[in-house]
């Protein structure tokens, strides 16, 4: 059974460029990327509607410490995020809030995911 394939054009370049810094970080193709991230969103898509919320994200390993008056913490996966709270379930909400601002910037709160294959 041959394989099947969707290909796509015209992405726009901010999303490119977020594309392309993430994998080249993860040393993977972009294939592997976008697969993987598809993969993620699908785990938690609607079978019904094929819409999903923030929860496509999946899981990410969150780095945290505490100095003196805050607890302090950075993603993993996205070193370019990091922030505080006065608690950990606060710091686990605020870098929640600061992934979901990274990622869905300018993404309308419904809204579709579909694989795409770079061939």
């Amino acid at each position: 059974m041959p394989k099947k394939q969707i290909s796509i054009r015209d992405v726009p370049e901010a999303l490119y460029e977020w594309i392309e810094t993430e994998r080249h970080a993860k040393r993977i193709s972009q294939k592997a990327f976008l697969l993987k991230v598809l993969g993620n969103a699908s785990m938690h898509s609607s079978t019904d509607t094929g819409m999903v919320g923030p929860a496509a994200f999946s899981r990410m390993t969150m780095v945290y410490w505490k100095n003196k008056k805050f607890w302090l913490g950075k993603l993993i996966e996205h070193p370019e995020i990091m922030t505080q709270g006065r608690t950990l379930e606060e710091l686990e909400q605020n870098i929640r809030e600061a992934f979901m601002l990274m990622a869905l910037d300018e993404v309308p709160e419904q809204y579709q995911i579909r694989e795409v294959a770079m061939a």
